[in-house]
């Protein structure tokens, strides 16, 4: 709906009203996840993934930057405008990017959608409220499990997408100060003697993410020592990863 405003003017004696149009009011959504093409972001990911070894579970870590953009839309089945982007990876800033995947970006209604890896996730909805909560990986059964490290791991079981803050300052490792970001908690702490899981999002206005993290571990040390409770998650994991995504700039 188009605002408008009433403004007078003294011409000649006589005083004239008119009324003159307002731009719109800006879409929040598009605000904190911006929709605009040829527009490269990147990232800093570092990762860590469980490995099984001989005598035990081996941390491999990894850190590469990544590159996002989209660059192109297409009209869909279902009549909505779809972005398609390209993500692509480097080990370093003399190594080339490499192409790693395609993902699209569309709104459905009063929903920002991502999909990706065949899977779709509901990033954000209308209003930006804190305590408003919905189901993010309803795109999905969020019990069927991914291969991670060679193990098959339940990661999007139970996750409740809710914002805790809509309007808050942080420092990224980066370095970067945002004055202020949604968050949105994706999956709440789950710390038990089988399963340790969080996950959150943040994002900044005309910028979109600027920080991803997962967590997502489990233990099967309950069913072969008695102390599983006195060890730390670092010393009982026996498959899963973790995952760090850092907003670095926008070209």
């Amino acid at each position: 709906m188009v605002r408008s405003s009433i403004f007078c003017l003294a011409l000649l004696g006589v005083l004239a009203c008119e009324e003159a149009p307002l731009a719109p009011l800006a879409d929040p959504l598009e605000v904190y996840y911006p929709l605009e093409l040829n527009q490269p972001t990147y990232f800093q990911v570092d990762s860590v993934i469980l490995v099984r070894a001989v005598g035990g579970v081996r941390y491999d870590s990894s850190s590469t930057e990544a590159r996002e953009t989209l660059v192109e839309t297409f009209v869909g089945g279902d009549g909505s405008t779809y972005y398609r982007g390209e993500r692509w990876e480097r080990r370093n800033e003399s190594a080339p990017f490499q192409f790693k995947q395609t993902f699209t970006v569309h709104r459905d209604g009063s929903s920002l959608v991502r999909s990706e890896d065949n899977l779709t996730f509901t990033k954000l909805v209308s209003p930006l409220r804190e305590g408003v909560n919905w189901d993010g990986n309803r795109g999905f059964d969020d019990s069927r499990q991914v291969f991670v490290g060679g193990e098959l791991l339940d990661v999007y079981e139970g996750w409740n997408y809710r914002y805790l803050n809509t309007d808050t300052a942080v420092d990224l490792r980066t370095g970067l100060q945002v004055d202020s970001v949604v968050v949105v908690r994706q999956a709440d702490v789950t710390d038990n003697l089988v399963e340790y899981r969080v996950a959150y999002e943040w994002y900044a206005p005309g910028i979109g993410l600027v920080e991803r993290f997962v967590d997502a571990r489990h233990s099967q040390c309950i069913n072969t020592q008695s102390n599983c409770d006195e060890l730390s998650w670092d010393e009982k994991a026996d498959k899963g990863y973790i995952i760090r995504q850092t907003f670095l700039r926008r070209d």
